[in-house]
């Protein structure tokens, strides 16, 4: 049985060296690997798109500032009946061909809030575009990191049967010399049992990390490398500076903001229908045969036309206060982001504060387990400790390792979860956002 234990060992080895071998040449470092996720992540381009798609509603509506053009054209057979045609009726081919061309003067501002909210939809939507690409990078950096953390648990699951199967030969030849009893192999042997078995899990939730690095960065990982905890120095000194830093630039409140913004502008834009709207209109026409009188006519007119609805069964009042309610609404959601950021931040920050001081502990506790099982070998081999004493040591050097790799590796994304609660993970990584979040508007003409 150890002999086939030692063989699947071996096998596991030689693959993972040949596996690593052939990816150092292409390692994948992590600040990469967000790279890569947030410029071809389908969540980060499905926002930029949207992004793209409501700087063209801006376009839309600068369009009322500038004339409108209207080409009219017509033939066909008409039959008129009046008094020019009396006593019967004529038919005739009748023609029509006219141009006119408009200019909005006033339209009680109902252009400008139409810019003006389209404006701080597409701020907000840049802002989106960075929260997601934040956030799809906070999920890059915790598949990358949970890559390392199961590689590192596999290699001392690894270790563990190398040393259960090292225990057992030495147990087994005990045995077979007359020294040892069955009841010491049969519980190395079972010992032997859970260790591969511990293995075999272990492989198994590689496996699965490396499926869920696949779908967020979209390929397998490239020799990942341990960024090492440098990122925490980074980490504001107080809680107070970190909450300072998100409410001042967290992308999800101020896309919450600008479209408090739009709300307002539309409730402006709501009030256009209570004041005249005011044109310069330019036209002339020229036709045939118009009703049932043959000849030519042509007109030219320029026109200022002054149009005011004085009813219209108060749908224009019941516009605006509706438009008032979707700014409290608005407001009410920028605070709501507001106290999610708060939360967020507060989360984050007791997070690492607790696994910052955890950290030593359990690495204490790890060497400490190391050095009893070097002891605790010596002294089996003298007589001075049981078979007992040997395997529970082995398992708590598994157990103490197991347990300070998850918390090193869970402080580490401590830390990148505490940029990211405050909207500065990508410049932490020292990376560009998509330029899709670019929010910078461009200016608007002059009513």
């Amino acid at each position: 049985m150890v002999h086939k234990f030692k063989l699947l060992t071996l096998t596991a080895s030689i693959m993972g060296a040949t596996l690593m071998m052939a990816q150092s040449a292409s390692a994948q470092s992590l600040t990469e690997a967000v790279d890569k996720t947030i410029r071809s992540n389908p969540n980060v381009l499905a926002e930029a798109n949207f992004r793209r798609s409501v700087d063209k509603t801006i376009d839309q509506a600068r369009a009322g500032y500038y004339p409108q053009v209207d080409l009219n054209l017509g033939i066909g057979r008409e039959r008129a009946e009046n008094n020019s045609t009396a006593p019967g009726h004529r038919h005739l081919t009748r023609g029509e061909a006219g141009i006119s061309a408009s200019q909005m003067l006033y339209d009680g501002f109902a252009t400008k809030s139409a810019v003006e909210q389209t404006q701080s939809q597409a701020e907000s939507a840049g802002y989106s575009v960075f929260d997601t690409a934040e956030s799809t990078s906070l999920r890059a950096v915790q598949v990358y990191l949970d890559v390392l953390r199961r590689q590192d648990l596999l290699k001392l699951t690894e270790a563990n049967l190398e040393s259960h199967e090292r225990i057992y030969s030495q147990i087994e030849q005990r045995f077979d010399s007359g020294v040892g009893n069955s009841a010491d192999l049969e519980q190395t042997k079972g010992r032997l049992a859970l260790s591969q078995a511990n293995l075999t899990s272990n492989k198994g939730n590689l496996e699965d990390a490396l499926s869920n690095y696949n779908r967020v960065v979209g390929n397998m990982p490239e020799a990942p490398t341990d960024p090492g905890l440098d990122c925490c120095d980074k980490a504001p000194a107080t809680l107070d500076e970190a909450l300072a830093i998100a409410y001042h630039q967290h992308p999800a409140l101020r896309s919450a903001m600008a479209q408090h913004e739009a709300a307002l502008a539309q409730e402006q834009g709501a009030e256009a229908p209570f004041h005249p709207r005011v044109d310069l209109e330019l036209s002339t026409r020229a036709d045939n045969n118009l009703d049932g009188e043959k000849g030519h006519e042509k007109e030219i007119l320029a026109m200022a036309r002054l149009r005011y609805n004085l009813l219209n069964g108060g749908a224009d009042m019941a516009r605006l206060e509706e438009t008032g309610f979707l700014s409290q609404q608005a407001r009410e959601e920028a605070n709501i982001a507001i106290r999610d950021i708060e939360r967020d931040v507060r989360l984050a920050w007791n997070s690492l504060d607790n696994l910052s001081h955890q950290l030593p502990v359990l690495k204490q506790r790890m060497d400490s387990a190391l050095m009893t099982r070097e002891a605790y070998q010596e002294q089996f081999n003298l007589g001075q400790r049981t078979l007992l004493d040997l395997l529970d040591t082995e398992n708590e050097v598994l157990t103490a390792s197991a347990d300070y790799t998850n918390t090193y590796y869970d402080h580490l994304y401590a830390c990148y979860w505490l940029a990211e609660t405050m909207g500065k993970l990508l410049e932490q990584l020292e990376l560009e956002a998509p330029e899709e979040a670019i929010t910078v508007a461009s200016p608007e003409p002059a009513e």
